[in-house]
């Protein structure tokens, strides 16, 4: 079976973060049966972006996610024997305010909402900022907790959106 290591460092770094200084090396054979992984699959995502308000200010530079990410996936590489399935679309907003706090040193706070059905469990929905746009994040779980999806849209400054995503199935439930 075809494995796809480099999409899923992400994934087994979220997994093995709780890895201490002298636990032995996992090996990549070795990788998957370690952490219940059954089988995985990639996405690649395109989507749209509807800036929100507050618009980004002229002097603002970097990534500005205010608005609502609306995004596809549709399955790139599948090493399962059946096909992980997708939502139609996925979608959720960022909404920024002035942050009330005059003693933080950030002045703004970001809120997240996932804006799609309740089929699936949201474990988090967040944004990055990157060199080039802003990178966004979802991870969802089955409702038993066996499969996840961590889906990674990308929004250039351009307001082009692409991405990727990535798929685990688990032996057992994840979303403890």
């Amino acid at each position: 079976m075809t494995r796809t290591i480099g999409a899923f460092v992400l994934l087994g770094s979220l997994v093995l973060g709780a890895c201490g200084v002298g636990d032995e090396t996992v090996e990549t054979d070795d990788r998957d049966e370690q952490l219940g992984i059954l089988c995985e699959a990639t996405f690649t995502t395109t989507g749209t972006f509807a800036a929100g308000v507050p618009a980004r200010p002229a002097e603002e530079m970097g990534c500005w996610p205010v608005g609502t990410w609306t995004f596809t996936a549709k399955v790139d590489q599948n090493a399962c024997d059946q096909a992980p399935s997708v939502l139609a679309s996925y979608s959720f907003k960022v909404d920024r305010a002035v942050n009330p706090d005059p003693t933080k040193d950030e002045g703004y706070v970001e809120s997240y909402t996932w804006l799609g059905g309740t089929e699936l469990k949201v474990r988090k929905v967040g944004v990055s900022a990157l060199a080039d746009g802003c990178q966004g994040g979802i991870e969802l779980f089955s409702a038993d907790g066996t499969q996840f999806w961590n889906m990674r849209p990308h929004l250039a400054p351009d307001g082009t959106m692409a991405g990727f995503g990535e798929y685990a199935l688990y032996d057992s439930n994840q979303n403890l």
